[in-house]
């Protein structure tokens, strides 16, 4: 029988996992949700037991498994197999993840980011596929790319290669988490424009928001702003014109200094569609040099959801 790979996106209130096969095929798949806010032993856990449930639902023995790909957020060394940090969960600063779950899986364990996770999934099965400079970036509650160089995963020195979210696109902005101003994240990502619409409730704006969203700016959400300038809520409409704009400035940086042949955008709210990429195509040609201009396919992702899965389960396919 063939062999097959776990791949393994971990999140902040999901870890999703996928048996896939060499085609790229996801043959079963898990869902937990046990582990939000919990400390990296509770995760594991969450993650041992993930797999369990995946191998006994798809009754296929552990014998089968050439080996574990993990993707989750944050600063990851994938050569030390270390979360340098997760921004989701709690106290995960420089955990030896591939050795942890290594032992309690018995298996081979990859550890990664999850936007480079995504960019193998959609380079080897995805919209990626043909490319040979590609660049995923995801755009959804935070900001994060992957990038493959002439057929290759690029992490970096560090691993850390792609952390578009906190290139700062404006010295004088916002305060991001990260603690520096006016990053990317703080504009042009679900936590950014959620913060731009409670500070417009707050301001006493008149906008259709209030009506969505009632009187507690906590419960304005992306979504909801997408549902207001479906409407034609100027405000709503305002603020995707902004985040959208500094995506494309984000972007411009991405196709300078990376020159990729395309592309490809996932995440929760690039299936706002026009309304953000429009401006953000817009605000990427303002901002490059002429001669770069249409030298990129902009395109959304093939696999969505299951991007981060099928990369992660991949890329064991890549080692050694």
């Amino acid at each position: 029988m063939e062999d097959l790979v776990i791949g393994i996106d971990i999140g902040g209130t999901k870890i999703a996992a996928g048996l896939l096969d060499r085609q790229g095929n996801l043959v079963a798949r898990a869902l937990s949700h046990s582990h939000a806010g919990c400390p990296p032993e509770q995760v594991i856990e969450a993650v041992v037991q993930t797999v369990s449930s995946l191998l006994s639902s798809a009754r296929v023995s552990r014998e089968r498994i050439v080996g574990v790909g993990v993707g989750c957020a944050g600063h990851i060394n994938c050569d030390c197999g270390i979360v340098l940090t997760n921004s989701n969960l709690p106290d995960w600063n420089y955990h030896p993840l591939r050795e942890t779950l290594g032992k309690r899986l018995g298996l081979p364990v990859l550890v990664d980011n999850d936007a480079n996770c995504a960019a193998w999934g959609e380079f080897r099965y995805g919209a990626g596929r043909g490319s040979r400079h590609m660049c995923y970036i995801t755009f959804s509650t935070g900001c994060g790319m992957g990038i493959i160089i002439d057929g290759k995963l690029y992490r970096g020195a560090t691993g850390t290669a792609g952390e578009i979210g906190h290139t700062v696109v404006n010295p004088d902005g916002p305060l991001c988490s990260c603690g520096k101003r006016g990053c990317l994240m703080s504009y042009a990502c679900g936590i950014a424009l959620d913060q731009m619409a409670r500070d417009c409730l707050e301001c006493g704006e008149d906008t259709l928001l209030r009506t969505l969203c009632g009187d507690n700016p906590e419960k304005v959400q992306a979504e909801k702003i997408a549902e207001a300038a479906l409407q034609g809520d100027p405000i709503a409409n305002r603020l995707l014109a902004t985040a959208g704009r500094y995506f494309g400035i984000g972007l411009s940086t991405v196709v300078q200094v990376l020159n990729p042949d395309t592309i490809v955008i996932g995440g929760g709210l690039a299936h706002i569609g026009p309304l953000l990429l429009e401006p953000c195509v817009q605000a990427l040609n303002e901002n490059i040099h002429p001669v770069l201009v249409n030298t990129v396919r902009i395109v959304f992702s093939e696999l969505w959801n299951d991007a981060g899965v099928i990369g992660a389960g991949a890329l064991i396919w890549e080692m050694p």
